[in-house]
């Protein structure tokens, strides 16, 4: 009987179980909550929603479909999971006939049959032999050649000497990743508040991402004067390195000193820190966020010329093109000089700026 990577039974050898692949469709792991699930949910709707690409029939029409596949997984991980396998009409009717004839239990005919999937394949236990065997050949090989190296008085002294180099630099380099790694780790946890924040959804349709609900930016004091942190994760925001992104995101197709890419997706760098994107809504999704940088007063519903990009950020959303001095919601662009808006480019088609002359 095939079983899947979580323990359920699948109805093929080698899948996957109904609820695995629902959260395959959602992008979340095996041990998602509820909360994780509506949260990429909604997420996902405002991604895929048809009404994004009226422009192109072809993208609406795959938009269409992925957006059926989200439904139907939301829809079978919300519902009130089965509590049993139904049992096959032959089996059922055949019971129904001979009630009282008592069946052998399978556990009792085949006492060992439950145990027999855990047993590793032939083939298995065969590369593993093999392995074992090459490393320790390996292993005798390296021993018997430091051996001669260390004996012979001709390489005896070179050989000891570059031996401790090598592994006082081993040592150097494994502390100084350590203390890095914990460094890094303590930085990227995140806040109570911030987490709480996390999962209100906001109004950001243009890059489909959810927005956290209204808090201070990285850094910036609140009104209790307390230090209030955004969380990074599982979003990718400018001014993370290549190694970040590709922690969060994954392995990228095609990567550059300066870009990495994702199919259609290119996130830019410089010095090693991301500093602008362009997002391609048909490629597979990255999830990318800006945050304002300094407060912005929560009841602007409109930006115009003068605008500070914060103000862009909080009214319009995170962008779905970034760089240094524009900013692109689909079809739509706004342009910057010194950090102010000085025009944009509305296209109706695609993502409506909401934007107003002075």
């Amino acid at each position: 009987m095939p079983y899947c990577s979580c323990g359920e039974l699948t109805e093929d050898a080698g899948g996957r179980c109904a609820r695995c692949a629902a959260l395959q469709t959602l992008d979340l792991q095996p041990l998602a909550g509820r909360a994780e699930i509506e949260s990429a949910y909604r997420t996902l709707v405002k991604v895929w929603h048809p009404d994004r690409f009226q422009h192109d029939d072809k993208l609406k029409k795959t938009a269409d479909e992925k957006l059926k596949a989200i439904n139907a997984a939301y829809s079978m991980l919300t519902s009130a999971p089965a509590k049993s396998r139904p049992r096959p009409q032959a089996q059922e009717s055949a019971s129904a006939e001979t009630p009282s004839e008592p069946q052998p239990s399978r556990s009792s005919a085949h006492p060992k049959r439950h145990f027999l999937w855990l047993l590793p394949r032939p083939t298995t236990l065969m590369g593993v032999a093999v392995l074992t065997v090459a490393l320790c050949a390996a292993g005798f090989l390296l021993k018997a050649i430091d051996s001669v190296l260390s004996s012979d008085p001709a390489t005896g002294g070179l050989y000891s000497k570059l031996k401790a180099e090598v592994g006082e630099r081993w040592n150097a380099a494994a502390s100084s990743a350590r203390s890095e790694a914990g460094q890094r780790l303590h930085s990227l946890i995140p806040q109570k508040n911030a987490a709480a924040a996390a999962e209100q959804p906001g109004d950001n349709a243009q890059s489909g991402e959810l927005e956290p609900a209204p808090q201070s930016p990285r850094g910036h004091a609140t009104s209790a004067g307390q230090i209030e942190h955004v969380k990074l994760l599982p979003y990718i925001t400018a001014g993370l390195t290549k190694a970040e992104v590709i922690a969060i995101q994954g392995a990228p197709t095609t990567a550059t000193e300066d870009r990495l890419m994702y199919g259609g997706t290119e996130l830019d760098f410089s010095n090693d820190k991301l500093d602008g994107w362009k997002i391609d809504p048909t490629a597979a999704p990255v999830r990318v966020k800006l945050w304002p940088d300094a407060p912005v007063d929560p009841s602007l519903q409109y930006f115009t010329v003068g605008s500070r990009k914060d103000e862009v950020i909080a009214v319009q959303g995170t962008p779905t093109l970034f760089s240094e001095n524009t900013f692109g919601y689909g079809g739509s662009e706004v342009y910057f000089q010194n950090n102010r808006v000085v025009s944009w480019k509305a296209d109706p088609a695609s993502v409506p700026l909401r934007a107003v002359p002075r």
